[in-house]
C-alpha cells in the first residue's frame, strides 16, 4: 500500500514538468492542455485554463504548483489515508482491551498519555509516509524538472503548506480511528466504522450536493456567453468528513479566505476532541477499576 501510495507522485511531477516547458517553449502548450484536462475540476480549474489561453505562465507558477499538490493530496492520497489507516489501527487499542494488555501497561510507570501517544506514533509515521514524505518528494521532484532553480524563489512556502496540509491531515484522523478503536473489544468493529464514516459521509454528501444542482443550478452556471462557470463549494461538505478536510485544505494552500473555512475547521477540532475525550475515558477505565 505505501508502494502505490508513491505512485501517484509521478503523474504529478509530469504536470510540473509540462506547465515548465511550457512557460519557456510555447509549442509545448499543446501537450499541456490534455494533462489538465485528465484533472479533476476544481474551483482553481478555471483560473489555470485562463493562463494558459493567455499564455501567462510564469506569473501563475505558484497558484499552478498549489493546485498540483492540493490535487495530490485530496485526490490519490485522501483515499489512500483511508485505506491505510484502515488496516493498521482496528487493533492497536481494541485488541489491548480484549486481551486485557492494560493491566500490564499500567502496572508500569506509563501514563495514559504516554500509551496514547505512542498509539498515535504508530499511525502518524505510516501517515507521513502517505502524505509528507510524498509531497515533499513531489515539490522536489518539481524543481529538479524545472528548467532553472528561479523557481524556488517563487514557490519557498509550499514545503510549509505540505506540513500544514499534512497535519490537517493526520491529526484528526489518526486520533478519530483510536477513538473507534477503544469503543470495541473487535477489531473488524472498529474496521467496519472507520470505513462507514467515510463512505456513507462521501454518499450523504453527493447525493446532497447532485439534488441541490439539479434544484437550484448552486455549483455550476452558465454565463452571458454560454460557457460553463464552476462555483464555489457548497455547505453539504460539512456532511463529509473527506470534503470537510479538502475544504481546509484548501485553505492552507491559499485558495479560499479562512471564513470559508471556518465551519470546517470547527468540525474537525471538534472530532478531535470529542475523540480524544472518549479516548481519555476508555484508557482510563482500567485504572478506576
Amino acid at each position: 500500500m505505501l508502494f502505490f501510495a508513491w505512485l501517484p507522485a509521478l503523474w504529478f511531477g509530469m504536470g510540473f514538468f509540462l506547465w515548465e516547458q511550457a512557460a519557456l517553449y510555447p509549442e509545448w502548450r499543446q501537450t499541456l492542455r490534455p494533462f489538465l484536462q485528465s484533472m479533476p475540476e476544481t474551483p482553481e480549474f478555471e483560473g489555470i485554463r485562463e493562463s494558459v489561453r493567455t499564455g501567462n505562465l510564469e506569473a501563475s507558477r505558484h497558484a499552478v504548483w498549489a493546485w498540483l499538490l492540493q490535487t495530490f493530496f485530496r485526490y490519490p492520497q485522501g483515499v489512500l489515508m483511508v485505506m491505510v489507516v484502515g488496516l493498521i489501527f482496528p487493533p492497536l487499542i481494541s485488541q489491548d482491551i480484549r486481551s486485557r494488555a492494560f493491566l500490564l501497561y499500567f502496572s508500569r510507570p506509563l501514563t495514559r498519555t504516554e500509551y496514547l501517544v505512542g498509539k498515535l506514533a504508530s499511525l502518524w509515521a505510516y501517515l507521513s509516509m502517505v502524505s509528507v514524505a510524498p509531497a515533499l518528494a513531489l515539490y522536489a521532484l518539481g524543481v529538479l524538472l524545472s528548467p532553472n532553480l528561479s523557481v524556488i524563489g517563487a514557490t519557498w512556502d509550499l514545503p510549509l503548506r505540505i506540513i500544514a496540509a499534512s497535519g490537517v491531515l493526520i491529526l484528526p484522523t489518526t486520533v478519530l480511528a483510536l477513538c473507534l478503536s477503544s469503543l470495541t473489544q473487535e477489531s473488524r468493529y472498529a474496521g467496519f466504522a472507520w470505513f462507514a464514516v467515510w463512505i456513507l459521509g462521501w454518499f450523504t454528501y453527493g447525493a446532497a450536493t447532485t439534488a441541490d444542482a439539479f434544484n437550484s443550478q448552486q455549483y455550476a452556471a452558465f454565463d452571458g456567453r454560454g460557457k460553463m462557470v464552476i462555483l464555489e463549494e457548497s455547505a453539504w461538505t460539512h456532511l463529509s468528513l473527506y470534503h470537510t478536510l479538502g475544504r481546509v485544505q484548501r485553505w492552507v494552500f491559499g485558495f479560499a479566505d479562512f471564513g470559508d473555512v471556518r465551519v470546517s475547521t470547527l468540525i474537525l477540532i471538534s472530532v478531535t476532541a470529542v475523540s480524544l475525550a472518549i479516548l481519555y475515558r476508555r484508557i482510563s477505565a482500567p485504572m478506576r477499576v
